[in-house]
């Protein structure tokens, strides 16, 4: 064993090897700090002279399945030239972590192929320490998250915890990265990154969400000059909803026999008509014949489906006119208040012929976002936890937090 393998073999540097030694699993190196180069962080020179020392032990990466120590002599210098005395920090030190550069390095490598707990198996250490190398990692990436280049973004929320605990994501929908993460879905908690959007993301032109209040009315007052789009898998989801809240009522009026053809109709009600099998098609048509509000309640939910296939903005509006009329114009309360609430809506619906952008990245990231709670069962560390978001467009796999 040489001083040129240790800096080789694990970047050590400013030190002089002393010995090895074995203890157990243990391989454990013994070293002398020699490095005179160090600047005074006061006056900046160079010129030190030692005043005292101290035993230090780092971690350093595996060799084979062997644990590798650095028994590590440090000593305390003093600046020749304003007389200033303390403790350095070489190269490969990480302030006061109790393991060196390369040891984390080894860990961030091995966090890309497998979960904080295997990882954590395979080093011999505690979760607990494989955790906080990758938070300082991530929080070092994203430090700073530009905003002057962005042009769409995406607004939506999931949940965290049981008992109605959200949390908001801010989506670039260009790269589908998460930009921004704020816990609660309310005007009051997404307020202050709105305002930051408004002094930085000069290049913005519209946003993504679904039909929230609380989104819409906190973009409008923040963000006047910027459109808002409806989301369209937020508006057909409004209509899967009326179409089988009607179906559960309906279902209730009805005797014992004929309730048993409604039974297990509602994966055949929600379904795009032309995603069903042959069979299916022609039991719902069957189903339909017989059941003449929830065949208009179908017939509407698939014309609106239609709506976004429209070519110009001009044409998108009379065909959401016509839509609404006879929506409002049938005897079915459920379909008459859908029709209500995308009246009222619909400059977010017309804008989407503007800029043609929809929320889809976000329900693909919050897809992705709930598998990385299930096998994290939960984060405790609500920091880590939104530096994982901010990372998780880089991540070709979820893994455990």
């Amino acid at each position: 064993m040489s001083t040129s393998i240790l800096y080789h073999a694990f970047g050590l540097k400013g030190i002089r090897y002393n010995a090895t030694r074995y203890d157990g699993e243990y391989l454990i190196f013994e070293a002398e700090m020699v490095t005179k180069d160090i600047p005074c962080p006061d006056c900046g020179t160079t010129g030190i002279i030692f005043k005292g020392s101290k035993w230090r032990r780092l971690l350093l990466p595996l060799i084979g399945r062997k644990r590798c120590l650095l028994d590590l002599l440090i000593h305390r210098v003093q600046c020749l030239r304003c007389k200033h005395i303390w403790w350095p920090q070489l190269s490969f030190m990480l302030g006061k972590h109790s393991y060196a550069r390369s040891f984390a390095l080894q860990v961030l490598d091995l966090l890309k192929m497998a979960t904080i707990k295997d990882v954590a198996n395979y080093m011999r250490v505690g979760w607990d320490m494989i955790k906080d190398i990758h938070k300082l990692k991530l929080k070092t990436m994203y430090k700073t998250r530009p905003l002057k280049n962005i042009k769409y973004i995406g607004i939506d929320e999931f949940a965290i915890k049981k008992g109605h605990k959200y949390m908001t994501i801010f989506v670039d929908l260009r790269y589908g990265r998460v930009i921004h993460a704020v816990e609660g879905k309310s005007k009051k908690a997404i307020l202050p990154f709105l305002k930051r959007l408004k002094c930085h993301a000069r290049k913005l032109k519209a946003i993504a969400m679904d039909m929230s209040a609380s989104y819409f009315w906190a973009v409008k007052e923040t963000l006047p000059k910027i459109d808002i789009v409806f989301d369209r898998f937020h508006v057909m989801g409004l209509m899967s909803k009326a179409i089988d809240t009607f179906r559960r009522q309906y279902q209730q009026m009805l005797n014992k026999t004929d309730r048993k053809i409604l039974k297990g109709a509602r994966f055949l009600l929600l379904s795009n008509y032309e995603n069903l099998e042959t069979g299916r098609k022609s039991r719902l048509d069957e189903l339909l014949q017989l059941n003449e509000p929830l065949s208009k309640m179908h017939l509407m939910k698939e014309q609106l489906r239609l709506f976004w296939d429209v070519k110009t903005r001009k044409e998108a509006r009379k065909f959401l006119n016509a839509w609404g009329y006879e929506a409002m114009s049938s005897s079915i309360p459920a379909l008459a208040k859908v029709a209500k609430t995308l009246m009222a809506y619909r400059s977010g619906l017309l804008t989407y012929f503007d800029h043609k952008i929809t929320n889809a990245p976000v329900e693909g990231l919050v897809n992705k976002i709930k598998t990385l709670k299930r096998q994290a069962y939960g984060f405790r560390d609500m920091e880590y936890f939104k530096l994982r978001l901010y990372h998780l467009h880089q991540q070709r796999y979820s893994l455990s937090g």
